[in-house]
């Protein structure tokens, strides 16, 4: 009886230095002057077999009805979901056994090269996936487009985040395109 009263005590502390969730922050609204700033990016080309098998990691959404304001919030709050979601494929185990401390050292920078090499790769897979999952909720459909194209205004991040001023200009136009005229190509499954 004692621990329990003790166990409630400790949740009840816990739960009074616990953070209350947040609001969403505001929407920022833009101006005609913004708007006009902003270049809607060029989403034509001709789709081709190798584009289609590329659709998973390029891509861009769009979703009627929806203000460039809205946009523009949904694509920088699920870029910010992505993006803070790290990818840990566990930790190092580093045994010393037969080789000593030189070995050990050895093993863990092996590994961290070889995290360098295959991990970036699977963080930017892990990203996009974060990505679509988040616009899916918020009801965008989602279109394939060719790699050259998607680069003019996306980004991919592996090893480390791109700089505020360059992603700022790619959501930009990335709300831009998702509040835009309806794509007349094939929506893509989710």
């Amino acid at each position: 009886m004692r621990h329990a009263l003790a166990l409630a005590l400790l949740l009840a502390s816990g739960a009074a230095h616990a953070q209350a969730i947040k609001s969403e922050p505001p929407v920022r609204h833009f101006t005609p002057d913004e708007l006009s700033r902003i270049a809607m990016p060029d989403l034509a080309f001709a789709e081709a077999p190798a584009d289609i098998a590329t659709y998973d990691k390029y891509f861009f959404f769009h979703r009627e009805n929806t203000s460039f304001d809205e946009a523009y919030a949904d694509i920088k709050e699920c870029d910010a979901l992505a993006s803070g979601i790290r990818y840990y494929g566990g930790g190092y185990d580093v045994d010393i056994g037969q080789y000593g401390l030189g070995g050990a050292i050895g093993e863990a920078l092996g590994n961290i090269l070889a995290d360098a090499i295959w991990g970036s790769a699977e963080r930017r897979k892990i990203r996009r996936a974060n990505l679509r999952n988040c616009m899916f909720y918020k009801e965008y459909q989602r279109y394939g487009m060719s790699e050259q194209r998607w680069k003019a205004f996306n980004f991919e991040e592996g090893n480390g985040r791109k700089k505020d001023d360059e992603r700022e200009v790619a959501l930009l136009q990335q709300a831009k395109v998702a509040a835009g005229p309806k794509p007349q190509y094939k929506v893509l499954e989710p």
